[in-house]
């Protein structure tokens, strides 16, 4: 896992970095890699009296009593969940690399403009390996008896787990990419003011917004699910800064004040800062339509042109335009919507993450004063306000095509505003 780096000066203010890093992991597996949770082996079974020969306890009797070794009876049937991972499973493999440039522009001020690139293989994805394919599945689906399926509508592990029974495989062939710019100002301390700005854009944020599972729509065809990744933010700023009121002895303003003023109103100091990236994606999804291809993803629906978005609103987040009326049924030649759900035994043709849910933006700031009583003894005092300007940031439209409510935000991510006072005594 080799690590390389440079820095070179290419004039008296610029500084050119770069560097490159792999890294090898193995990913838990959790339950998935512990022999105990599947069968032979059981980690718990639960006994009960359902025979009517055998009466079972009420509140007027005591029924037929259990005894400890029924327990141990137990006997697995086509119900029991297998566990199993591939022994050619290969750890995860992470490559890393940036190259940044940073230019002084004063003696304070600097300005680094960045790329960062990330891509990794063998990453752990689940599925499950007694899915039919779409032809098995529309076989299948013409004899409702599971204990009779017509030649070639048999699941791949049907004497293991029956027709419609599971068989959780945890394999190491997903993978991803990322790239990324970051533009960061960074002014150090001068004159009580000092801040940092950054511009970032790549794939990062909070997993679980795209509406996938993390396993593949169709298990056979891993492919398919290929897009941006749930933690995708396009565009991201952030900025923090602090600043010395200049007020108050020894400041450039109220320097000669007495030392009771300058108790009161000298030395404060006030900081915020700024929260501003735009929605992450989200998957437009459609009904189960092929869950009895015993998938363990989510489905989605099938993808037909370009939503136009106008009148954008909690609402209808995706807008009032004909395109974001998701289609009833199959497309024909006059219709214009972009998503409608897949047609039964199809897997949905939209891509993950197609979408973006709103965005979030969120301002925060402080004042605080160290009130000094002797040389070593003080009163410090803090006022914190979060999302001062009280701004409401929603949370996920609704993205199933087949929802009455397709479109709409029940929710909101940010916090209400709120104070906080403090104080704290230093001896």
């Amino acid at each position: 896992m080799p690590r390389l780096g440079f820095a070179y000066q290419a004039m008296p203010r610029l500084v050119i970095r770069g560097g490159y890093g792999a890294t090898s992991f193995f990913e838990g597996y959790s339950f998935n890699q512990r022999l105990t949770t599947s069968p032979p082996f059981a980690s718990g079974a639960s006994v009960q009296n359902v025979t009517p020969s055998v009466p079972t306890a009420t509140n007027n009797g005591a029924g037929a009593p259990t005894k400890v070794e029924d327990g141990f009876s137990f006997q697995l049937n086509s119900n029991s969940g297998y566990s199993v991972w591939p022994q050619n499973t290969q750890p995860a493999y992470i490559h890393q690399f940036n190259l940044t440039t940073e230019f002084a522009l004063t003696n304070t001020l600097s300005l680094s403009v960045g790329y960062l690139g990330e891509t990794g293989q063998h990453l752990a994805d689940y599925r499950n390996g007694n899915q039919l394919t779409l032809a098995q599945a529309m076989i299948a689906a013409a004899s409702p008896d599971t204990n009779n399926p017509l030649p070639g509508g048999t699941a791949p592990y049907f004497n293991l787990v029956g027709q419609g029974g599971g068989l959780l495989i945890t394999e190491s062939n997903a993978m991803m990419n990322y790239n990324g710019g970051q533009v960061t100002l960074r002014q150090r301390s001068s004159h009580g003011l000092e801040y940092t700005m950054t511009n970032s854009a790549g794939d990062y944020g909070q997993p679980g917004i795209s509406g996938s599972n993390g396993s593949f729509q169709d298990g056979y065809n891993g492919h398919a699910d290929y897009g941006p990744a749930g933690q995708d933010i396009r565009h991201n700023i952030n900025a923090v800064g602090v600043y010395t009121v200049p007020f108050g002895r020894g400041q450039s303003h109220g320097g000669n004040m007495n030392r009771f003023a300058d108790l009161v109103a000298g030395g404060w100091k006030v900081s915020g800062s700024i929260i501003n990236y735009s929605g992450l994606p989200i998957t437009i999804n459609g009904p189960n339509g092929t869950s009895n291809t015993n998938s363990d993803g989510v489905m989605r629906s099938n993808h037909y042109g370009k939503m136009v978005i106008h009148n954008r609103s909690i609402d209808h987040w995706w807008g009032t335009d004909p395109t974001a009326v998701p289609c009833t049924g199959t497309r024909g030649a006059a219709d214009v919507c972009a998503y409608g759900a897949a047609a039964p035994f199809t897997f949905g043709t939209s891509s993950i993450n197609t979408e973006r849910a709103p965005g979030y933006r969120q301002v925060d700031a402080s004042t605080f004063k160290d009130f000094h009583i002797t040389e070593g003894q003080a009163i410090g005092f803090r006022a914190d306000f979060f999302n001062l300007f009280n701004i409401a940031s929603y949370g996920n439209p609704d993205n199933t095509v087949t929802d009455s409510t397709f479109g709409q935000i029940t929710s909101v991510r940010s916090p209400p505003r709120q104070i906080q006072l403090s104080a704290h005594y230093t001896f």
